[in-house]
């Protein structure tokens, strides 16, 4: 149980990961994009945050400039693999 901890991510948590992190027990997420910066480069797991809302662990935009660069480099890849 990582209770008293908090994590530090590139893009808001996808269900899977979130779904770690509560079972986890932590604190709190911080993350430098939001779902609508991830679905602009092909990850949308937006109609399951409907049902994260609902729960009481702390998530934060935060460090928006440093998660831009991965972002941008996963875009301009020619040769990702779909989502």
């Amino acid at each position: 149980m990582l209770k008293g901890c908090e994590i530090y991510t590139s893009g808001q948590p996808c269900p899977m990961c979130m779904s770690a992190i509560y079972w986890s027990r932590f604190d709190a997420v911080y993350f430098s994009r939001n779902l609508d910066e991830t679905a602009e480069i092909g990850f949308s797991d937006e109609h399951q945050y409907k049902d994260f809302e609902k729960r009481s662990i702390h998530m934060e935009q935060s460090f928006r400039k440093l998660g831009k660069v991965p972002y941008d480099a996963w875009r301009d890849r020619p040769n990702k693999h779909p989502y």
